[in-house]
């Protein structure tokens, strides 16, 4: 005999104790039969580590390799096999029982019959199997004559009580622990933890949850159902532990599991779903998750791979695969994300074995955190509606009257009517139920509110709903961590400051009714501190802020809160990235009360940062109808002009140069001229020509896709908007359903691309005569109540032929949208069931009109992507073709390629895309991303060779959101390692540009004094963003505060909150001077929108990014840049127009369009106050880009301000508004932005005089 050594190196957390703790058995009870050197993943990350491994297992029997993500979960895994290989040792590697991995078994070297033999024990785990596993090597490689056990299957699920020595049936388990008239927590957990003893954390739960005066049924499972394993899968756990006839018996579960159970069917059934790209994430929108049948509020508890000390000094929280494994992928499930409730600990060295172990350790103040916000979603449940308390909460910025209730796309107060309505058809006690969404704002606006404009602190206080007593406020500012403190009498002095208080009381503005407080978010303090703007991107909350929320939760007593619509300022305060601390600003805010929060299903980045940061239930909403925008005035006048021209030309050439100057004289009053970059003589040198241009503009002007007026929360679009909208959700292809626009243009005989190609010849026409067709046909389908019955009767009567396109087409409508389209009325459900401490399904998010209408239908817990999939094959196409388009428009106007590019790029585009323009920005460095062929995930990048790229590798400098960096950490790991391996490449610079500029910037740095290293590192920062805890670009508020003079101002700003390079070794590192350096060296600037429902017109964020980095840019180099906005609204056919090209664009198409802005008068106060703030952000605009002419102030001017109809609208339904319209273009003129008449001055003057006296007499 001979004594058995074995290797053992694991990435599986639960491995190592059992294997320890069986060692150690094996030992005492049948002596020294082996030698066992065990490391985990962590044990092998230097080579140092890796070079003692493999002399350790060179001189085994046996090398065992246990790798939970199979080879990639250990970095060395190539190399140290083919170490391993080369010195002749059998080779075992397998991954985790539910993992398929072929690879690592066609590297193992065992014969089969032990490969299978030792992955049974593998698989089975515990210390009784790995016993067995030590004895059987030892009987097989060591030749120990004994009797070796077979493995044993393990119980797989079962319920864990540290009090109980066994695992107790449920009956045994309730009769011993339930208490009657006492909220009810389940708790499920991986069974390696239980197998492992690794349940230090979950026994703090436990107690956590009996102290809190609660039930609690843990337990322990194996997810997956794996028949040959014998284990019985999540939904039967669910079923036989937590439910009872079909009933829960739990009000609320907390989930310790990791990963998605939507993204994989039970059984391993990872059949992709067919639709646009084949994505897990499209086969988890379309398969009900089966926790909808439990019903009950999932709240997610976050095992962080950190240790305690690293996630608390952390300022990013949680890592990249915390991020993807315990956020990301259970939001697929519906699971509400919260906080992080045990740690990562390695144990001392095991001198037997060499082993570091880790153990799970609870954090013990989040573990309380946790289970309060657990019961106070539990407690829902039993909460008579006519008890129950709800706070509901208008967002308002800035913090005027005129935008109370700012929410995109939604009409808010009439939105919040539905809910109240329904609420008190519910049973909830409202002491009257306001006449409509008008009469409920002007009761908020009767009260106190955020303006401080027109009423003093005394009588704020007087016509306030309460006040918080300086007393109160400073025993729960000592509530509140040291640190926390410091910073904000630092910034706003001792409590309770100067912000919202009077007499030492602070103001608390809002309205009750009945049960139900309607509030207002408190201002975040910027605008209240302009000051900090310039200095300060993290500054902290205003006392009045905190003393708000205080109130809410324990004057007012609410049992749950509301927030309306996209978005507030909570989610968005200082604080870690996502699993965040007591010390974290929106933890601090919303403490532990349950948030349901409706927002736009187009914007699942903000909504997963509400999701991650304030532990809210979204309930996604739909987008307003989309439609054609149409011509109208000047540019419909045009179209008739050109019609006479086509007849005179042919039947009455005579008169061809009247129509011609009269055409001419019609597009200078319309200052098309000005769009189209035209004079007169050189016009009328080829006028032909001429035509085809305007012709190409006005029909692409008129085909574009706009907003219908705003969605009303819970009401799907009928009559002729649902009309209109269904042909707008298909006018692109949707998944294999085609494009009904293609298939109808094909049918009459055309190819669509062709049309577009001439669309200022006959092509616009054509496709004018396309869409009204398509209108036609889904008016008359919609009068036979959408029967697909019916649809080859009409493609006869409407059409006079038949396609099977077309057919496909109308049967999606019929079948599926349509019925999708209607189901918007769950939307109030949801917040009901929400409200009821009810589970609300999850499901996809993005922008319906872009081919996805199959993420529809709403009033469902939105989900993202899976972050490690970015870009998605599917983006990288599109992504190739926005590079290739933006280097052929720069080489149009400059006629050579961009050195350097700056890009802005958002967390919400890249979830909406999956991954469009990080797949551009790579593609623009010649870097290509590498897919793995099994997951789909990006496992790696590799440059493209020069001779395939055809061109020069472009530099790139990013300006990315804090929110991409929070949710796409790997993303910048990923684009700065394409840096440096572009950087690295040893090409000649005229074909290297980031090469090129990282070279001169590296001699420049050793010219210094700067270590070579480090010059090389600093040189190679590419990728900029917000303060490290802080979101924004600032620019917007000093734009609304006015604290600003020039772009040397705005650029001051923009570095300063944009100063922060990140990449794999640095996290945030303040380099104001090397983002100055590459901003200053910048050719252009590109910012991309993938969908027409929004644009960059519609919200100050986009003029802060991207017209922050234009002004910053012009006042370091002395010059505007050239600035781009990409179009990949349809994203076979990307465009790329300049800013200003883009800003006349949306001006005609929207801004200015009658149709559109009669939309939004239909929404009274919402549309005005809309309509008011898009004033704001044309003017931020051009405060920042110039992107302005002063025929489009005066086009404002006049259709805001000056039209009368407009004006007695305006003072009717929102008087502030006008005022401020008046006010923001009086700014204008003032700042010589605008060269306005002195009439225009004095008429504008005259109207925001005469509002605000109106104002002040009340």
């Amino acid at each position: 005999m001979e004594k058995v050594k074995i290797a053992y190196a694991s990435t599986h957390p639960t491995d190592l104790f059992p294997l320890i703790s069986a060692f150690r058995e094996i030992i005492d009870e049948v002596g020294d039969v082996a030698e066992l050197q065990v490391r985990s993943g962590e044990d092998l990350m230097t080579a140092g580590q890796i070079d003692e491994f493999v002399q350790i297992a060179s001189k085994s029997h046996l090398v065992i390799l246990h790798l939970h993500g199979g080879k990639k979960s250990l970095a060395c895994f190539d190399d140290l096999v083919s170490e391993l290989e080369a010195a002749g040792v059998p080779i075992h590697a397998q991954a985790t029982a539910s993992e398929q991995d072929t690879e690592l078994f066609k590297r193992s070297t065992v014969d089969k019959e032990d490969y299978w033999s030792i992955t049974r024990y593998l698989n089975y785990g515990g210390k009784e199997n790995f016993k067995g596993l030590l004895l059987y090597l030892a009987h097989r490689f060591g030749g120990f004559d004994c009797a070796v056990p077979e493995p044993e299957r393990p119980i797989w699920d079962g319920i864990y009580h540290p009090d109980f020595d066994h695992v107790p049936t449920l009956d045994e388990y309730l009769e011993q622990r339930h208490a009657g008239g006492r909220p009810t927590v389940g708790i499920w957990f991986y069974n390696g933890l239980w197998q492992s003893g690794n349940t230090a954390f979950v026994d703090r739960l436990i107690a956590e949850i009996e102290g809190q005066g609660a039930n609690v049924i843990p337990v322990f499972m194996y997810s997956l159902k794996d028949v040959e394993l014998g284990t019985h899968g999540a939904e039967w756990v669910m079923e036989n532990y937590f439910m009872r006839d079909g009933r829960p018996i739990v009000d609320v579960l907390i989930s310790l599991l990791m990963f998605s159970f939507s993204m994989w069917a039970s059984g391993g059934d990872k059949e992709a779903l067919a639709g646009e790209n084949g994505t897990q994430e499209a086969l988890a929108g379309e398969k009900e998750v089966f926790l909808t049948k439990l019903g009950v509020p999932v709240i997610k508890g976050i095992m962080t791979h950190k240790t305690e000390k690293e996630w608390v000094e952390s300022i990013q929280g949680l890592s990249p695969m915390d991020v993807t494994t315990s956020i990301a992928l259970p939001e697929f499930d519906g699971l509400l994300i919260t906080v992080p409730v045990a740690a990562r600990e390695r144990t001392e060295r095991d001198p037997l074995t060499g082993a570091k172990a880790t153990i799970y350790m609870p954090i013990e103040e989040r573990v309380g955190k946790i289970v309060r916000l657990s019961l106070n979603w539990a407690r829902l449940r039993h909460i008579p509606s006519e008890d129950k308390r709800v706070a509901i909460i208008f967002h308002n910025y800035p913090p005027r009257d005129d935008r109370i209730g700012s929410a995109f796309g939604l009409d808010s107060p009439a939105s919040v009517w539905n809910i109240l309505r329904d609420m008190e058809a519910g049973g909830y006690r409202l002491d009257r139920l306001p006449e409509d969404g008008r009469t409920l704002i002007e009761e908020v606006r009767d009260g106190v509110t955020n303006n401080r404009q027109w009423s003093g602190p005394a009588e704020m206080a007087t016509r306030a709903v309460d006040t918080v007593s300086g007393d109160l406020y400073r025993k729960w500012f000592c509530e509140l961590p040291a640190g926390v403190q410091n910073k904000m009498t630092e910034a706003w002095g001792p409590p309770p400051g100067d912000l919202f208080v009077h007499e030492d009381r602070l103001i608390i503005p809002g309205i009750i009714n009945g049960n139900v407080f309607i509030g207002l978010q408190p201002p975040r303090g910027f605008l209240e501190d302009p000051a900090a703007i310039y200095h300060s991107p993290d500054h902290p909350i205003p006392h009045h802020y905190y003393a708000y929320y205080r109130w809410i939760r324990d004057v007012f007593g609410a049992d749950l809160v509301m927030h309306i619509g996209k978005h507030g300022s909570l989610e968005w305060l200082p604080g870690k990235g996502a699993g965040l601390s007591s010390s974290c600003f929106p933890d601090i805010a919303i403490d532990d009360l349950p948030n349901i929060y409706p927002y736009i299903i187009n914007n699942p980045g903000e909504g997963t940062q509400a999701k991650r940061r304030s532990y809210c239930c979204i309930i996604d909403h739909l987008v307003p109808v989309m439609h054609n925008a149409d011509s109208y005035e000047e540019m419909a006048e045009l179209e008739v002009l050109l019609q006479d021209y086509q007849h005179v030309v042919s039947e009455d050439p005579g008169k061809t140069q009247d129509v011609q100057r009269r055409i001419w004289g019609k597009v200078s009053e319309a200052k098309l001229d000005h769009d189209l970059l035209v004079n007169e003589v050189a016009t009328f040198s080829d006028f032909d020509s001429f035509l085809d241009r305007l012709h190409d503009y006005i029909h692409e002007m008129a085909d574009t896709q706009i907003r219908d007026g705003l969605h009303i929360f819970g009401e799907p679009p009928e009559g002729s908007r649902l009309d209109e909208f269904l042909v707008a959700l298909t006018r692109l292809s949707n998944g294999s359903v085609p494009s009904m626009r293609e298939a109808l243009a094909e049918l009459l005989g055309h190819d669509y691309d062709e049309l577009l190609r001439t669309r200022g010849q006959k092509g616009g026409h054509i496709i004018e005569e396309v869409h009204c067709l398509s209108l036609k046909l889904v008016e008359r389908f919609h009068q036979e109540n959408f029967s697909p019955d019916v649809i080859e009767a009409l493609e006869d009567e409407v059409l006079g032929k038949r396609s099977e396109k077309m057919e496909l087409v109308l049967d999606y409508i019929g079948r599926s949208l349509v019925p999708r389209i209607r189901a918007t009325t769950d939307e109030l459900t949801a917040v009901l069931a929400a409200s009821r401490g009810g589970f609300v399904s999850p499901g996809p998010s993005g922008a319906p009109t872009r081919g996805m209408a199959d993420i529809l239908p709403t009033g469902r817990n939105f989900y993202s992507v899976d972050p490690q999939a970015i870009p998605s094959p599917a983006a990288w196409k599109v992504g190739v073709s926005q590079g290739d388009a933006l280097l052929e428009r720069y080489l149009k106007d400059e006629g050579r390629y961009p050195e350097s590019v700056g890009m802005v790029i958002w967390g919400t585009g890249t979830m909406r895309t999956k991954g469009d323009d990080v797949a551009e920005v790579l593609y623009l460095m010649g870097v290509r991303p590498v897919w793995e062929a099994q997951s789909g995930r990006v496992g790696g990048i590799e440059l493209i060779p020069l001779e395939e790229l055809g061109r020069p590798r472009i530099d790139v400098t990013l300006r990315i959101s804090g929110l991409f960096r929070d949710a796409f950490s790997n993303i910048v790991a990923l684009i700065d390692e394409a840096v440096e391996m572009v950087a690295g490449s040893g090409e000649p610079h005229e074909e290297n540009y980031l090469a090129m500029h990282v070279a001169e910037d590296v001699k420049e740095k050793i010219a210094e004094g700067i270590d070579p290293l480090q010059a090389k590192e600093e040189a190679c920062y590419r990728i900029f963003g917000c303060r490290p805890g802080a979101y924004g670009a600032g620019v917007s508020d000093a734009i609304d505060s006015k604290n600003w003079k020039d772009e040397h101002d705005l650029a001051e700003i923009y570095v300063k909150w944009g100063g922060y390079a990140y990449g794999r070794r640095n996290y945030g590192i303040t380099v104001p001077d090397d983002f100055r350096r590459r901003l200053s060296r910048l050719d252009l600037t590109v910012k991309n929108e993938d969908t027409r429902e929004y644009d960059m017109l519609d919200g100050d964020d986009f003029y802060s990014y991207h017209g922050g980095m234009i002004a910053a840019v012009k006042a370091l180099k002395g010059e505007l840049p050239r600035s781009y906005s990409g179009d990949s609204s349809d994203p076979d056919r990307v465009k790329v127009r300049s800013t200003f090209e883009e800003t006349k664009h949306i001006f005609r198409a929207r801004i200015l369009n009658p149709k559109w802005i009669e939309s939004m008068q239909r929404h009274g106060y919402k549309g005005a106050g809309d309509l008011s703030r898009q004033v704001d952000i044309a003017f931020g605009w051009d405060a920042t880009a110039e992107v302005l002419e002063d025929w489009m102030y005066e086009a404002l001017a006049s259709k805001y301000a000056l039209d009368e109809k407009m004006q007695e609208w305006l003072k009717d339904v929102n008087p502030h508004a006008l005022m401020n319209i008046a006010e923001r273009l009086l700014e204008a003129i003032d700042r010589e932005m605008w060269d306005a008449t002195e009439e225009m001055r004095e008429e504008l003057r005259g109207i925001y005089l005469e509002i605000e006296g109106m104002l002040e007499d009340g």
